[in-house]
């Protein structure tokens, strides 16, 4: 195979890996969605909630890898469905903190690790070195697609 053609596979093998990782999450979310009746971002706030226990809200976005702006649309939906509960920090009012309640917990503890969350963990696996030459490349193609001015909190959710 010649530098030309070896390079056109490799191009073809990513592009078929985007869609296949792209179709994973789509399928997932829908999956869940009819199955639990939330979102694919939803149900990973719900789990990392159960993993962590009671979460400020900002360690809650962290964890996410969202802005704290988009965490608190979702803990608004999440608490509007009785799964999570916002408590006032007890010497400083502004700092809020989330659990999940009752019903929270059960859904997640029913419910499979959202897919999100498993690819942010995958990502988390690999060597350093690794996932640098991956963001230098995302980073590319984000620029090359010209969408380095495209908001995107979360994948197929509004959140």
């Amino acid at each position: 195979m010649t530098g030309r053609s070896a390079k056109r596979a490799d191009t073809v093998d990513i592009v078929q890996g985007l869609r296949r990782v792209v179709k994973a999450l789509q399928t997932y979310s829908q999956d869940v969605r009819h199955a639990y009746g939330l979102t694919g971002p939803q149900l990973w706030a719900l789990k990392t909630l159960q993993h962590n226990g009671r979460m400020s809200t900002g360690r809650l976005a962290a964890a996410l890898a969202v802005h704290q702006s988009s965490a608190s649309i979702l803990i608004d939906r999440l608490d509007n469905r009785g799964l999570v509960r916002r408590t006032r920090g007890r010497r400083d009012h502004r700092f809020v903190d989330v659990e999940l309640t009752k019903r929270g917990a059960a859904l997640a503890a029913d419910a499979p690790e959202a897919a999100q969350g498993r690819l942010l963990h995958a990502l988390e696996a690999m060597p350093a070195r690794e996932v640098r030459r991956i963001k230098h490349a995302v980073t590319r193609l984000v620029q090359a697609m010209e969408a380095s001015d495209v908001h995107a909190r979360f994948f197929f959710a509004d959140g």
